[in-house]
């Protein structure tokens, strides 16, 4: 074959094999890498299977020869032996030398041209045979010929993986088989031809296809090898550089891969671990709960576990490794062993717990806190079914806040971690002292069975006496006390028993502090009652159910009435009248006192406004409508709507407004007194009193306390008192108001000491609004009118 032929062949092999290749998966392209190991790919394959080709095209040739060795075809047949065996001789060389030679990573251009040269050449030699011989041959022969060119051609679909070469093999003999057919000129031949056509078109689809199949065969090959290339580059890098390890052992749960990194942190060599059996580095514990028991539960069950979380002992030291791993089987389905990821966890199991620890601990005092408290309070209530019991103490420090407020929450903390400790000295190894919040505290008392009344009393009195010795913080003797509330399960309850407990410390509280007080069911009633009340409070404005009275300010010398003081009263549907001393802390409680004061207001202002001028009303305010509610604002619209003067309004503030003072306050009574109402500071002298007051805030009036007016005028220092008030008051322009005046001896006293004005029962209950207005419409002094009736 020309050179110029072999180029045509090259170029059209290149451009074959890239429509192949391209086409034989996905079009995708390829790179030159991958399509030159696509030709060693389908160069090796093809010439595996030349040699069968060789040899059967040199068995046809045989016959051939034997056949037609006749004078008139001998020197054909001659020649086509003595070219046909050397060609034969060469590709069963080449073919023998690449078998046993390694595989190239590509083959050269020169070498892919002989493989097509010597293809092409042998299959125009097999091609001569129909073409010099079908013509002359009888019928037989014929068909000998015809069968063993079909034979030939079928042949070269050994070489279909390589496209280009087995087309230049089978072309030829294709061709040459068609050529003979036609000479013949017999139409018999000429459809036989035809068929010889499809039959050559089939030929030609059974070596495309097998081509694309080798392509596909190479190309998910080169990608099972890339992937498997970075999978081994990410797991050496894994192994090297993270934190965790890979594990795995055999059928006998054994270690058979040992990283680098396992060996660091086992503490160990690798020889010692190589081989070493699963169950030394993990022992089965007995507990059924133990993380090794689950461990060994999935392994048993062949199956796959996540993150188990077990402990190790190395080097005497507790370490945590969490471990990943599932079962490896056989092509048999046979258990093969166990592979996965380990990682050393410990610094993490360790914050975890002590994450743990604070969630359920108090981080100043390092004692259980409420979340702790309740769990181990269910726990105990589960315990009671089996016949035992438990008592609940709840601690609350009395003067807890004065020490922070004087000596700051530095020492408030100090405080409070000596306090626990001196708790837990006192209640011993077997109650659980908790820090609940702020000051207070609780000990769950257990005990086998349900504790005795005298042994908590014992206990409680042995922690009021520790805890009412001073405590020496920084140089600083602090004394404190502690109130107590008990109660005792089952025989208090159960479920509720820490409302019970908090009910009994409400009680010591209420009545004095610094000791304890053990649950009792009329206190469950009381707070039943309280909270009757004060649902029924909520409402009742809504209903109408609260008036006001009026008591009478009484001009001392005179007796003449100049004013009245209103006083709220709550008309219960069912129990009647109910004491003010009952409902309006409860009204403070609940912010009801915030409408309830402004309604006071505004129906005191319309009351007054019928009386004759100069009457004035006196209305008490309370402290949380300073600091909860435009003050200013609500007096300012009840003046407007009754059309009372200003000067006949006066407010009465008492001192405890003064104990949480703010400029906001001050502020308020400026704009009240701005606005020319009067001010009256009540309850003077009853333990808050300060000049202060009374140098900052221009007051109109001093009421003094009914407690220094009862034992006069037999008490002598009483007499000073109310004396040193009342003088004090003239001199600074303000009004003496003298309350709970009850007989003759009492005012004539007061009115020896100055005081101007004068209130109580020797005058007048208070009344209701017609009655106040009769009483102030009747002539002469009241006081006179009083002694007649």
């Amino acid at each position: 074959m020309s050179p110029f032929g072999l180029r045509i062949h090259a170029a059209a092999r290149d451009i074959l094999l890239s429509f192949l290749i391209d086409t034989g998966h996905g079009a995708r392209p390829l790179d030159v890498g991958l399509r030159r190991r696509v030709e060693v790919e389908q160069i090796d394959v093809a010439l595996r299977l030349a040699p069968f080709t060789v040899l059967v095209s040199l068995s046809v040739v045989q016959v051939i020869t034997v056949l037609f060795w006749t004078p008139e075809f001998r020197g054909y047949v001659a020649a086509l032996e003595g070219l046909v065996m050397p060609l034969a001789g060469l590709a069963l060389e080449r073919c023998w030398r690449w078998r046993t030679r390694p595989k190239p990573d590509a083959v050269s251009p020169l070498f892919v041209r002989a493989v097509l040269a010597v293809s092409f050449l042998y299959g125009m030699l097999l091609a001569s045979i129909p073409v010099m011989l079908f013509v002359a041959a009888d019928a037989p022969l014929r068909l000998l010929i015809a069968a063993s060119c079909a034979g030939l051609i079928a042949t070269g679909m050994s070489a279909a993986v390589m496209p280009a070469a087995a087309i230049s093999y089978s072309g030829p003999i294709i061709v040459g088989s068609f050529t003979a057919l036609a000479m013949t000129g017999d139409l018999f031949y000429v459809n036989v031809g035809v068929l010889l056509l499809f039959y050559a078109g089939f030929i030609l689809f059974t070596i495309l296809h097998l081509s694309r199949l080798v392509t596909a065969r190479v190309m998910a090959q080169a990608d099972l090898e890339r992937q498997q290339e970075l999978t081994n580059l990410l797991l050496n890098d894994f192994e090297e550089s993270a934190s965790d390890w890979l594990w795995e052992t055999d059928r006998r749960l054994r270690l058979q891969h040992v990283s680098s990194r396992l060996v660091q942190v086992a503490g160990s060599s690798e020889r010692e671990l190589q081989g070493l059996p699963l169950e030394r580095l993990f022992r089965q514990i007995g507990d059924t709960a133990h993380p090794s028991r689950i461990l060994w539960g999935h392994i048993v069950g062949r199956q796959t576990f996540r993150n188990c979380l077990l402990p190790v002992e190395i080097a005497d030291e507790t370490r945590w490794w969490s471990l990943s791993g599932k079962p490896i089987f056989d092509r048999a389905g046979a258990f093969a062993g166990y592979r996965g990821v380990g990682s050393d966890v410990t610094e993490r199991k360790r914050s975890e717990d002590r994450l743990s620890y604070l969630a359920m601990h108090d981080s100043l005092t390092e004692l259980p806190n409420r979340a702790s408290f309740q769990q181990a309070l269910v726990a105990e209530a589960e315990r009671i079914r089996t016949g035992g019991g438990f008592a609940v103490l709840c601690l609350d420090l009395d003067e807890f806040k004065s020490v922070n407020d004087t000596f700051g929450h530095a020492t408030g903390d100090a405080l409070l971690e000596v306090v626990a400790a001196r708790l837990r000295a006192v209640a011993g190894p077997g109650a659980l002292v908790a820090r609940l919040a702020g000051d207070e505290f609780a000990i769950l008392h257990r005990g086998p069975a349900e504790p005795a009344r005298p042994a908590l009393a014992d206990l409680a009195g042995r922690i009021v006496a520790a805890l009412a010795a001073p405590f020496p913080i920084d140089g600083i003797r602090i004394s404190i006390g502690v109130s107590i509330g008990i109660a005792v399960a089952p025989t208090d309850g159960t479920r509720e028993i820490m409302r019970l407990a908090d009910l009994a410390l409400y009680r010591m509280k209420g009545e004095g502090r610094n000791g304890y007080r053990f649950y009792e069911a009329e206190m469950d009633e009381r707070i039943e009652a309280r909270r009757a009340l004060t649902a029924d409070l909520r409402g009742a404005l809504e209903r109408d159910e609260f008036e006001l009275h009026f008591q009478p300010l009484v001009g001392a010398r005179l007796g003449s009435i100049q004013g009245f003081e209103a006083l709220l009263r709550w008309k219960h549907p069912v129990r009647g009248f109910v004491s003010p001393a009952e409902f309006v802390p409860l009204a403070e409680e609940t912010g009801v006192i915030i409408p309830l004061g402004e309604w006071i207001i505004r129906e005191a202002c319309r009351i007054a406004a019928t009386w004759p001028a100069p009457l004035s009303v006196a209305v008490n305010v309370s402290g949380i409508q300073f600091r909860h509610s435009d003050l200013p604002a609500v007096v300012r619209r009840a003046l407007k709507d009754s059309g009372l003067s200003p000067a006949r309004l006066e407010l009465e503030v008492t001192e405890s407004v003064f104990l949480e003072a703010s400029a906001s306050v001050h502020d308020t009574l400026q704009t009240l007194r701005d606005m020319r109402v009067r001010l009256s500071l009540d309850d003077f002298g009853t333990g808050y009193s300060s000049l202060s007051y009374l140098r900052r805030i221009a007051f109109d009036k001093v009421k003094i306390d009914r407690s220094f007016v009862r034992d006069l005028p037999q008490e002598r220092s009483d007499v000073a008192i109310v004396r040193a008030i009342v003088d004090l008051a003239t001199s600074l322009g303000m009004t003496a108001t003298a309350e709970g005046v009850e007989d003759e001896a009492q005012r004539q006293c007061l009115i020896q000491q100055g005081c101007h004005q004068l209130q109580g029962y020797l005058f007048s209950r208070p009344v209701p609004a017609a009655e106040a207005l009769a009483l102030a419409r009747l002539p002469g002094p009241l006081a006179t009118r009083s002694r007649a009736a």
